[in-house]
């Protein structure tokens, strides 16, 4: 285990952040050993995959940075499915290109997601109809409480939109690998656009979707190795039905697609009709021309000049509609 120096700007896609302590983990005996020095030298352990999710303060005191760079995968076939099991460290597109050339469906509308492996539990990745849970067998990790390495089934995660158990206890499960149920059978989901627009084509292939995926994500997102950002900055709000009649009364044109637990609105929209945010600038951080949920940092931004931009975005919007909007990229302080 070697720990280093870094500046955390070259470890977030945001590219904001200062200087502060980081050891890369290998193998599961690297994050035991790190688990153990922080706490012996009492260290807040954070633990981090690629970036693009995470957002740093310029100082950064006791903090130990974690990365997972476990690497691996192992597949055991069988009659209709296949069970797929990627350490953390691998790059999650990868993945699912590998998924997708084999003809393994499940995970293919889950296309271009940045981020390695070990992430997609933790924010329950999901993209035109399909979640990361959906796929889910197991997620192998690091219980820091128990001093352990253990299995949490599909369940045990807790898993909804946007949202698992990795989130409510921060800090307390390092996740090494993650398990995947995928079908050797066609099942393409079609509930989103674009992907409705290959809707009773009965010749759509398992890459069709993934390259319509990608284009359409290529045009609504910036690249961030150009323009720094973290992809969704904020989730979408789901309001029960009583909250959107409501809404669709001053709001008529705002769209509303039903869910499970209510009624799920874009961000987007909210920050383009209601904040009025849409292509907006402060100093050096705003919102993207094309999709407005993402956020850039235009030039040498800063912490604090991020945090207050989205406080800004969140403030109109909760004047507007009392919906308070819920940030998804992780600020580390």
């Amino acid at each position: 285990m070697v720990i280093k120096s870094v500046s955390l700007q070259n470890y977030t896609s945001l590219r904001v952040g200062g200087e502060a302590q980081l050891v890369c983990a290998h193998n599961e005996q690297h994050v035991l050993e790190a688990f153990q020095y922080a706490k012996n030298n009492n260290l807040k352990l954070h633990i981090l995959g690629s970036g693009t999710n995470t957002v740093f303060k310029e100082t950064l005191t006791n903090v130990l940075i974690l990365k997972i760079d476990i690497k691996g995968v192992e597949v055991k076939e069988f009659d209709d499915h296949v069970v797929l099991t990627a350490n953390g460290g691998e790059i999650w597109d990868d993945i699912v290109e590998h998924a997708v050339d084999n003809s393994w469906w499940g995970i293919e509308n889950l296309s271009y997601i940045p981020g390695t492996v070990g992430a997609a539990p933790v924010q329950n990745i999901g993209a035109y109809g399909v979640e990361l849970k959906d796929s889910l067998v197991s997620v192998r990790v690091f219980d820091t409480h128990k001093s352990e390495f253990t299995e949490m089934s599909n369940k045990d995660c807790l898993s909804s939109y946007r949202d698992s158990i990795f989130k409510h206890e921060k800090d307390r499960y390092i996740i090494t690998a993650v398990t995947l149920k995928l079908s050797k059978i066609p099942k393409p989901v079609y509930t989103y656009e674009p992907l409705i627009s290959l809707f009773g084509n009965n010749d759509v292939s398992i890459m069709d979707i993934r390259e319509l995926v990608i284009k359409t994500r290529v045009h609504k997102l910036p690249d961030y190795n150009v323009y720094p950002n973290a992809g969704s900055f904020f989730k979408n709000p789901i309001v029960s039905r009583e909250e959107a009649e409501h809404l669709t009364k001053s709001y008529l044109q705002m769209p509303l697609r039903k869910v499970e637990n209510g009624y799920k609105i874009p961000t987007a929209w909210l920050i383009e009709h209601v904040a009025e945010m849409k292509d907006k600038r402060v100093r050096n951080v705003g919102t993207w021309p094309v999709q407005p949920l993402v956020i850039v940092n235009y030039g040498d931004t800063t912490y604090q000049e991020l945090s207050d931009f989205a406080d800004l975005i969140i403030q109109k919007i909760e004047n507007g509609t009392r919906i308070r909007l819920e940030k998804e990229v992780n600020f580390i302080e």
